[in-house]
């Protein structure tokens, strides 16, 4: 099969099993996933055909358009409005998940590297998914209040998580070599300069070349091309793609006029490619490998519910939240979707003699999580007295 129809066949059953999931009420990505999942299983070859090269194009690009447009989410003014313990509770939830997920892996025997990256990806929520269950069920009330704020800074959270995963994972000891943690400690600090170094630079140039573009169409090509442009220079500097979009993105929501037409070019441009990445994901989920781990899969669910569980209820201790938020936030957070499938694949690419592993953890879990997730954040609600009645289950576009 060639690699065209191979991508052909994976986006077209991608939005046909995209709109049956929205018919039955759930996200679209889950009908992504599961398009890739059939397609895998069907066709064993359809992987193959798509090359790695063709793989890590889609990755990347994915989720340097992902980075860029939560980027944008980071306006100061905004996250200076958050209520108190808003942007604690989402790094402490976000980093026990991680911490919690590692712990697993190190007690199944999974080697570090894995541990560390599939945290980082266990840390992501559905911000889309939360926001579409509040307003369906017209929730209001100090734990709906501090569950949106959480959700608007949680992906950039995730992505900073993830950088530093894939920045330690590559550099922990490989072939008997030694490193020192300093020498680790380094490496991440330099991606981290070199990352905002990129972003700002790019989105400073972009904010000045906008100006000139001739009509909707050049102003799409000019903001794609610089998205692409800050994630290459990021890999040709050795840094991390993901953050330098990120800063890219955060850039120009604070220092350009009217950025936000710069981020909606985005909208026209990138469903295509995130079809295709997340279907990707669907592709590479193997049952065997779910199989021969399904010890390794249970610890995998009872670490990312215990750590964002844990690690929301010290941070909102901390911030002197209300009781419901404190007991009820943690559990709020579990739905999953689009970030953590496109991590998936871009985690494959960087660390590959994983990537079957993390594709058939992560997606099932998506898929659970996407099920039970909802209705605990419903129930949550609920049992804090601030939802009316309604479908508790999403239907994300």
């Amino acid at each position: 099969m060639s690699s065209i129809l191979a991508v052909g066949l994976v986006m077209l059953s991608g939005v046909a099993l995209g709109h049956v999931a929205a018919a039955l009420g759930v996200s679209s990505v889950v009908g992504y996933l599961l398009a890739g999942i059939t397609l895998g299983h069907a066709w064993p070859g359809i992987g193959g055909a798509i090359t790695p090269a063709g793989t890590a194009f889609a990755a990347e690009m994915g989720l340097s358009l992902i980075a860029f447009v939560v980027g944008g989410e980071l306006e100061a003014r905004r996250i200076r409005s958050l209520p108190r313990g808003a942007v604690g509770i989402a790094f402490a939830q976000a980093i026990l998940c991680m911490a919690a997920v590692l712990a697993a892996a190190a007690t199944a025997g999974q080697p570090a590297a894995l541990g560390l990256v599939l945290g980082a990806i266990a840390a992501a929520t559905a911000p889309s998914t939360t926001i579409m269950i509040i307003r369906r069920h017209k929730a209001d009330g100090p734990l709906t209040r501090m569950l949106l704020s959480v959700v608007a800074v949680d992906d950039a959270v995730c992505i900073m998580l993830y950088a530093v995963a894939v920045s330690v994972a590559r550099a922990l000891p490989v072939a008997g070599a030694s490193q020192s943690v300093l020498g680790v400690a380094g490496v991440f600090l330099w991606e981290l300069a070199g990352s905002v170094m990129v972003g700002v630079v790019v989105g400073i140039a972009l904010g000045y070349f906008v100006k000139y573009a001739r009509g909707g169409d050049e102003l799409v090509v000019i903001v794609v091309g610089a998205v692409l442009l800050a994630a290459g220079l990021g890999s040709r500097m050795h840094v991390s793609p993901i953050i330098s979009c990120l800063v890219l993105g955060a850039t120009l929501t604070n220092l350009v006029m009217g950025s936000r037409k710069l981020f909606a070019t985005i909208d026209r441009f990138s469903p295509p490619v995130y079809v295709l990445l997340f279907a990707l994901a669907g592709v590479g989920c193997n049952f065997r490998s779910l199989a021969a781990s399904i010890s390794f899969f249970a610890l995998y669910l009872v670490a990312r519910v215990g750590g964002k569980a844990v690690g929301s209820f010290l941070a909102a201790l901390a911030a002197q939240t209300s009781a419901a938020v404190r007991l009820r936030i943690g559990l709020s957070l579990l739905p999953q979707a689009g970030l953590a499938a496109g991590l998936t694949v871009a985690a494959g690419v960087a660390l590959p003699d994983h990537r079957s592993m993390l594709a058939s953890i992560v997606v099932p879990g998506i898929l659970l999580f996407e099920a039970v997730g909802p209705f605990l954040l419903v129930t949550c609600l609920k049992k804090a007295g601030e939802a009316h009645d309604g479908d508790p289950t999403p239907a994300e576009a």
